[in-house]
């Protein structure tokens, strides 16, 4: 499963289950470039999910099964976990995990 296919999934598993969720998109430059235009430091992770009615926030980096993080990925899960926020390296292979996560937000208060 590529990383594309397990976003839709775990994205998908959020929503139904009343998480909020900001993911940014690529988009394409005049000049044909794809490039996801943001202001800050890179790598920042695919996925910030909040669910408003158990006030919890969840930080999500998805990569596929073989798939690495990058050092400026490490740097903000690092930065998100010593503030306190709960994050996670998600691969296909985790998917049990995730959705016992995202479905049963209450076991994890």
């Amino acid at each position: 499963m590529n990383e594309k296919d397990l976003q839709s999934i775990v994205m998908n598993l959020a929503r139904r289950y009343g998480w909020m969720i900001h993911h940014d998109l690529p988009a394409m430059s005049r000049t044909g470039k794809w490039a996801t235009w943001q202001q800050g430091d890179v790598g920042f992770p695919d996925l910030l999910l909040v669910h408003p009615n158990k006030a919890q926030m969840v930080v999500i980096e998805l990569k596929s099964e073989r798939g690495k993080t990058t050092t400026s990925q490490d740097n903000w899960l690092a930065a998100f976990s010593l503030a306190g926020i709960e994050t996670h390296v998600i691969k296909p292979s985790d998917l049990e995990f995730i959705t016992q996560r995202l479905t049963r937000p209450d076991l994890y208060k």
